[in-house]
């Protein structure tokens, strides 16, 4: 019976050793601790952002009355939706997933001095974080707080924008093409005014579908760039203007000022300037345009009438002359008999 008991107690004993030792080697390692790449406190009493990178840079500062500015463009507003809120995102997000390295030589291939953000909170010192190559496992940049000895692998992704004009919103006002009620043009040569029915009926007659158009061009007014209101350009440019003046149902009217300066070249594309004007003073439209002058996309120049010969040249396009193919047509092969009318080919 002793015998018995004993090598119970034998099996006993090697299965608790036994399980010891697979339930060691079968817990999981302990992962890396992570933590917040960037301080929740810095991100929410934010003040100012810098961006350092390809050899530009650009500082983006919170106004008084809360709204976000570009120091280099003039104090022009933040294109918020598609420049800030994403950096502000990702940066939310990212983590810092512990050390990468310290040693000098390989810190160097990272390119660390090339990039840096700069977050400046309400209280507290600027935050530089320099931001290098994305790491070799792919979770996304490696970052070195300036002045730290070594480096550091983090989850950020996000992108690193430092051209001052891309951060302006460029949008000097925004409305639904079916609220234009009337169109009133100023012309050197002459002055037009069309007006719709009613809201939701499409403008009538001959014209109609170039004021339609012109509708949904102008429903909302983009700029491309901001210049100083003193740039030698904008001054020579606006020495002559013409305007075009929408009107809206509920009775705002936006006033959109328009002046083209020629190419020096004949391969030089022409620039358009436009001023906006609103018909309420204190509108956000009139505030940004006190500010600078701005230059309009290349392709408004070729959708909007600058003259009165202009807009009729689009209402009606000069007929083909006789044997000369229109703009829309292909060339044209007789099949039929001798002094049959020729059928055209599609190109």
């Amino acid at each position: 019976m002793r015998t018995k008991n004993l090598l119970i107690g034998t099996l006993v004993l090697g299965l608790a050793a036994l399980s010891a030792v697979y339930f060691h080697q079968e817990a999981p390692a302990s992962a890396p601790v992570k933590k917040p790449l960037i301080p929740l406190d810095t991100l929410k009493n934010l003040q100012s952002l810098s961006i350092k990178a390809n050899n530009r840079s650009v500082t983006v500062m919170l106004e008084s009355d809360g709204t976000w500015a570009v120091k280099e463009k003039f104090g022009l507003p933040v294109d918020v939706e598609n420049r800030l809120q994403p950096l502000l995102l990702s940066l939310q997000k990212a983590e810092n997933l512990g050390m990468l390295t310290a040693n000098p030589k390989r810190l160097e291939k990272l390119g660390l001095a090339d990039s840096s953000l700069t977050l400046k909170a309400k209280e507290g010192n600027a935050l530089v974080l320099e931001i290098g190559k994305p790491t070799d496992d792919g979770a996304g940049s490696s970052a070195r707080w300036q002045g730290e000895p070594q480096a550091i692998r983090t989850s950020f992704q996000g992108y690193l924008e430092s051209d001052p004009t891309a951060w302006m919103d460029p949008v000097l006002w925004n409305v639904k093409a079916e609220e234009i009620k009337a169109f009133h043009f100023t012309f050197a040569d002459g002055k037009l005014d069309f007006a719709r029915a009613e809201k939701g009926k499409p403008f009538t007659g001959k014209e109609g579908s170039v004021l339609e158009e012109l509708a949904n061009n102008l429903s909302v007014l983009r700029i491309q760039d901001a210049v100083a209101k003193d740039d030698k350009d904008a001054v020579k440019a606006f020495a002559k203007t013409w305007s075009i003046q929408v009107e809206l149902f509920d009775g705002a009217k936006l006033t959109a000022t328009f002046a083209k300066l020629t190419g020096a070249t004949p391969n030089e594309m022409p620039k358009l300037f436009v001023r906006a004007q609103h018909s309420d003073a204190k509108h956000k439209t009139n505030l940004v345009g006190a500010k600078a002058e701005f230059q309009a996309p290349s392709w408004l120049a070729e959708q909007i009438p600058d003259s009165l010969a202009d807009f009729k040249k689009k209402v009606e396009p000069p007929a083909a002359k006789p044997g000369e193919n229109t703009p829309n047509s292909g060339p044209v092969i007789n099949f039929g008999a001798p002094g049959g009318a020729p059928i055209p080919l599609g190109k």
